[in-house]
């Protein structure tokens, strides 16, 4: 394709020749060199909890992953936003920064954001009243709403979504305002089901915003099932989404489980980068078998936050036991921790009535974390050193896309998005 395509940029007066006339026959001389506006479909799939160096260098548990890394992109600076899980979700997704609620996951209650007005440093950052909530009101707008406005498609696939429907609905699956979220830990298999629910609404972003979850129909249509929908949504462009969000269950995502099986998930896999690797390897194939990836397609594999957090110690007092966790939160990009949270702070997280953790934040950010790109728009072995975070791929998608304007933090001048240190094969 490059040759030819070189071959028609200087005929000029050999077009004359019949012999390379012939040649030329099938040169369309108006197509232009790709560029990212060339992608028109979009793979995210989060995993959780890994840091850089064991993802990408030590670990002997992600074989898979680390070749995807030289057949693609590998951007060794990516970072976080946040800790313990949520924020960095809402952020990939809306720009909003953390709350006090956000932060630790929301383990208090599925609760209403209420609005404070919008922060003077930047106007389209939201603060929440005392900090508080989870639920963002219709004002907050995400990135999928922006899809909608250019009548572009999208999905979330969530994996266990609705396999124990007293938990949550196989679509759009989230507690109901004001409740407590029952998806806080996985539930091993049983008898009524056998495959077990490691569903975490926590994990799925689209679940925290009203401009998605208050029209019942849409948000069902939009967030689904993964075993049950992806596949067949791939069989076909016409069917497949232009932005595909993947979020899998709480082993297959690295979540639970430390990968050797020593401490297995509640179904009794390995977890870790053991179960990550194994789910990484059955899908992405899958994905780039797909006519829609093989036409114009991206595959982003990140980490929602790095695994690097330092215990230091427990107390405890009236039989109550406080694990004292210190979350070092090295960010990257400039970024701020937004009008609803400080830095450094201390956070009480109760697991149960005679355990709790004390989060001590120190940085504002989620640590590096490293992420991989799939693309034929990327040359294999290509390396990445620039610094990225969750804000930038918000911002790289709106670009990709060509949204009105951006989200949030993604709204920062200073801010990166993906270039070409990354696209290295934007040319014929």
């Amino acid at each position: 394709m490059r040759a030819l395509h070189a071959l028609c940029r200087v005929t000029g007066a050999l077009v004359a020749g019949a012999v390379l006339s012939g040649m030329l026959g099938g040169c369309n001389m108006e197509d232009d060199p790709p560029t990212q506006q060339s992608i028109k479909h979009v793979f995210v799939l989060t995993m959780e909890n890994k840091n850089y160096n064991d993802t990408f260098g030590t670990s002997t548990q992600d074989p898979d992953l680390q070749a995807m890394a030289k057949q693609g992109a590998l951007l060794t600076q990516y970072y976080g936003t946040g800790h313990v899980s949520l924020d960095n979700y809402l952020a990939m997704m809306s720009g909003q920064p953390s709350t006090k609620e956000t932060q630790s996951d929301c383990n208090m209650g599925f609760n209403d954001v209420v609005a404070d007005g919008w922060d003077a440093a930047n106007p389209k950052v939201l603060k929440a009243k005392g900090g508080m909530g989870c639920v963002y009101p219709n004002t907050v707008k995400t990135f999928v709403n922006q899809l909608d406005d250019l009548k572009l498609t999208w999905k979330g696939y969530m994996g266990d979504m609705g396999n124990d429907p007293t938990r949550e609905s196989a679509t759009c699956g989230h507690p109901k305002i004001g409740a407590m979220d029952n998806t806080q830990s996985a539930q091993a298999p049983t008898a009524d089901v056998p495959k077990g629910d490691q569903y975490a609404t926590r994990h799925n972003p689209f679940m925290y915003f009203h401009a998605i979850i208050d029209d019942q129909a849409y948000c069902d249509s939009h967030v689904v099932n993964l075993d049950a929908n992806l596949q067949n949504d791939l069989q076909k462009i016409e069917t497949t989404p232009n932005f595909v969000f993947i979020t899998p269950n709480l082993c297959d995502d690295g979540h639970d489980g430390d990968g050797t099986g020593a401490k297995p998930c509640v179904n009794g896999d390995k977890g870790g980068l053991t179960s990550i690797n194994a789910f990484l390897k059955k899908w992405i194939p899958i994905i780039q078998a797909s006519p829609a990836y093989q036409k114009d397609g991206l595959i982003i594999i990140n980490f929602d936050e790095s695994a690097d957090m330092v215990p230091a110690g427990k107390t405890t007092v009236n039989g109550v036991t406080t694990v004292t966790v210190n979350l070092p939160g090295d960010a990257c990009c400039g970024q701020q921790p937004g009008p609803n949270v400080v830095r450094p702070d201390d956070v009480i997280l109760p697991v149960s009535a005679t355990l709790q953790y004390k989060l001590h934040y120190v940085g504002v950010g989620g640590d590096r974390t490293g992420a991989v790109m799939l693309s034929r728009f990327i040359k294999p072995g290509t390396v990445s050193n620039t610094a990225y975070n969750h804000y930038s791929m918000l911002k790289s998608l709106e670009n990709i896309f060509q949204t009105n304007g951006y989200l949030g933090y993604a709204d920062d001048q200073n801010l990166v998005p993906f270039g070409n240190d990354i696209f290295t094969n934007l040319q014929w």
